[in-house]
């Protein structure tokens, strides 16, 4: 009886000590910083979360790693600048460029994508190339792929490119505004383009695509970042990718009735 009060106060003691230690460790855990832009359905900022198959990717790798982190939608440019300037960022969803190769780290691919030039269906515009294309003005958003993939064809700002800094007005544009007879995008991304923007996803076509090989979007992260981070969420990826899990995700949103609102 004796020795039981003895040890209830060094059981108290040691259990407060493992509290404490454990509440340290749960506050010292690292802080993951990822941006993106609205992309639907890659990426899809609503007021209250951001969604999208890209985000699910993500965010199922980054459960599986030790580390807490926060998913937060910008406009591109400024994710794009966020991710180079701040260790410990990553962005999604990005496509491999010879130009960015030393800008970032890259994780993993988590997606492939085509670029097409989409026009009105009621104008009926045809081209075949981009030589054909640089005859009309094409709306890209500013740093996007699409729109480093125009400016390597030779078009210019002002004669036959049109550049935005917000993805949400690009179909607007392309409906509304008559001096604009294209953008560069995935066509897949259409029709939740246009819902988002309460538009009819009929008034939109592709008329060229611009790769016949997929461009692979993948999570990049800031070069400072710790080699342990980048090896965790590489590997948090590839699992996903083995299992099927990766594949199974971008399936489900394969059919937008699903999961957009």
């Amino acid at each position: 009886m004796i020795i039981a009060k003895l040890l209830k106060p060094l059981i108290l003691f040691f259990y407060f000590v493992s509290f404490l230690s454990t509440s340290q460790e749960a506050n010292n855990k690292i802080h993951i910083q990822i941006v993106t832009e609205h992309l639907p359905p890659f990426q899809i900022g609503t007021p209250t979360e951001v969604l999208g198959f890209a985000t699910e990717i993500v965010k199922t790798a980054m459960l599986n790693t030790p580390y807490n982190f926060s998913i937060d939608v910008y406009p591109w440019t400024r994710a794009f600048k966020m991710t180079r300037n701040k260790e410990n960022t990553c962005i999604y969803s990005i496509i491999r460029t010879p130009d960015r190769e030393q800008q970032f780290i890259w994780v993993n691919t988590i997606a492939e994508s085509n670029s097409s030039f989409i026009g009105l269906t009621e104008r009926k515009l045809k081209i075949t190339s981009f030589e054909d294309a640089k005859k009309y003005k094409t709306a890209v958003i500013r740093d996007d792929i699409s729109h480093q993939i125009l400016l390597k064809k030779g078009f210019k700002e002002g004669i036959n490119l049109y550049v935005l800094n917000n993805t949400y007005s690009l179909l607007k544009l392309l409906s509304q505004r008559k001096g604009i007879d294209f953008i560069l995008v995935d066509a897949y991304t259409i029709q939740y383009r246009a819902r988002y923007n309460d538009l009819d996803a009929s008034m939109f076509e592709k008329v060229f695509q611009s790769e016949e090989q997929p461009l692979n979007y993948y999570l990049a992260c800031n070069t400072q970042t710790s080699p342990e981070i980048i090896k965790e969420l590489r590997l948090s990826i590839q699992k996903m990718k083995v299992t099927g899990q990766l594949d199974r995700i971008i399936s489900e949103w394969r059919y937008p009735n699903l999961k957009v609102k």
